[in-house]
C-alpha cells in the first residue's frame, strides 16, 4: 500500500511539473515580440521605411518578419482588417481611419508613416490662383474629407462643404483627366501622383496639401485595438525598426531612391517628384495633436456620425508604445545620432 502510494505522488508531482513547463512555454518572456509574423497592407506607392528596414536587417534584428497584402483600394484595407488578413494599415491617412472608427471600427494608432506628404493641389495652366479662398464656388475634384483642404477654409468661415461643388471619383487618375477637361477647376491627388501633374504641360500645381496645413498628419498607422493590445512587443519591435529606418533615410537619401525606385518597379524620376520635394515628410510619431485636430475638424464638417460624439478619440491613440520604442533606440543608437533623436523626443513632448 506504501508503495501505491508513493507511485502515485510520483505521478501527481511528474504531472505538475509538466504542467508547469507548459505554462513556462506559452508565456511570452518581456520584450519578446508576440508574433514573429506581422500583415502590412501595401498598395502601389510602397512603404519605404519598411523597405529600409528589410533592406538594413532591422526587421530581422527585432526578430520579425513583414508580409505585404496587396491591396487596391482603401476599402480592401479596412474589410481586411475586419477579416484578420491584415493587422496593420498605414497607407491609408488620417480621415480614412477615423471614419472607420466613428463608424465602430475599433482602431488604435500606434504610429505614423508620412506626417506630410507631396499632395499637390492642380489646375489647368491658364487658371488662376490667390489662395484656397479661389475654391470656394468652384469644382474640386477629390473629397471633402481631406480636412487639409475643408479644414483651413472651415476656419475662414466658409461652408466648403455646400460652397464648393465636390467631384468624387474612385480612381485618383479621374480627377486629373476633369481638370483637364474642364469638368472640374482644381484637382487634388496622393502623393504618388505628383509626378504625373508635374510632367503634363496642360496642368500646373498651385499649392501642396503641407503648405495649406503644416503637419496635416497624413498617413497614420492603425490596426484593430485588440490586435494592437494583444501584441505590444511586436509593436515596439517593428516601431524601433522604422525609427532606424527613419534615421538611415535622413543619411542615405539618394541611396533610398534607388531602393524605392527597385522595389515600387518605377522610374527613378518617378519618385524623385516626391522624395527630393521638402514637403515630404516621413515620420513615424504618432502626432496625437494633429490626430485630434483632424478629428475636430471632420466632426466640425459633419463627416462624423452621431456615434462618433460619444468617442474621446485620445483613447484610439496610443502614444506610450511609440515613447518605449524611442527611448529603446535612444539609449541604443543614440550615441551614434544624438541630434536626430533629441529631435524625435522633443517632437514627442510637443505633440502627444
Amino acid at each position: 500500500m506504501k508503495k501505491i502510494i508513493l507511485v502515485l505522488l510520483a505521478l501527481i508531482l511528474l504531472l505538475a511539473g509538466c504542467a508547469g513547463n507548459n505554462d513556462k512555454e506559452e508565456k511570452v518572456e518581456p520584450g519578446v515580440p508576440e508574433t514573429a509574423v506581422i500583415r502590412l497592407a501595401l498598395n502601389d506607392s510602397g512603404h519605404i521605411l519598411n523597405f529600409i528596414a528589410e533592406n538594413q536587417g532591422y526587421l530581422e534584428e527585432e526578430g520579425i518578419k513583414v508580409e505585404y497584402v496587396y491591396v487596391s483600394t482603401d476599402a480592401e484595407v479596412f474589410e481586411g482588417l475586419r477579416r484578420g488578413k491584415i493587422d496593420i494599415a498605414s497607407n491609408s491617412g488620417t480621415n480614412l481611419p477615423l471614419q472607420e472608427l466613428s463608424s465602430g471600427l475599433n482602431l488604435t494608432i500606434f504610429g505614423g508613416y508620412l506626417l506630410t506628404g507631396c499632395m499637390p493641389v492642380f489646375t489647368r495652366v491658364e487658371t488662376e490662383w490667390n489662395g484656397i479662398d479661389d475654391l470656394i464656388g468652384k469644382t474640386m475634384a477629390c473629397e471633402p474629407n481631406l480636412y487639409a483642404i475643408t479644414g483651413p477654409l472651415l476656419d475662414k468661415g466658409y461652408d466648403p462643404l455646400n460652397q464648393i461643388n465636390w467631384y468624387q471619383p474612385e480612381n485618383q487618375n479621374d480627377r486629373i483627366a476633369a481638370v483637364k477637361s474642364g469638368e472640374a477647376d482644381f484637382g487634388l491627388v496622393g502623393t504618388a501622383l505628383n509626378y504625373k501633374v508635374l510632367q503634363d504641360p496642360e496642368l500646373k500645381i498651385v499649392t501642396y496639401a503641407a503648405d495649406i496645413l503644416p503637419d496635416y498628419s497624413c498617413c497614420r498607422v492603425e490596426a484593430l485595438t485588440s490586435w494592437v493590445n494583444k501584441n505590444p512587443n511586436t509593436v515596439k519591435a517593428l516601431l524601433r525598426a522604422w525609427i532606424r529606418a527613419m534615421e538611415y533615410y535622413n543619411e542615405h537619401h539618394e541611396e533610398v531612391v534607388k531602393l524605392t525606385s527597385r522595389k515600387i518597379e518605377v522610374e527613378e524620376a518617378h519618385v524623385r517628384a516626391y522624395l527630393d520635394n521638402p514637403r515630404f515628410n516621413l515620420n513615424t510619431d504618432p502626432m496625437l495633436k494633429s490626430v485630434k485636430r483632424a478629428w475636430d475638424y471632420m466632426d466640425r464638417l459633419g463627416l462624423l456620425n452621431e456615434v462618433a460624439k460619444q468617442i474621446n478619440i485620445e483613447y484610439h491613440v496610443n502614444v506610450d508604445l511609440y515613447k518605449s520604442a524611442l527611448d529603446d533606440c535612444t539609449v541604443r543608437y543614440g550615441k551614434d545620432n544624438p541630434k536626430f533623436y533629441e529631435k524625435l523626443q522633443a517632437q514627442y513632448a510637443r505633440n502627444d
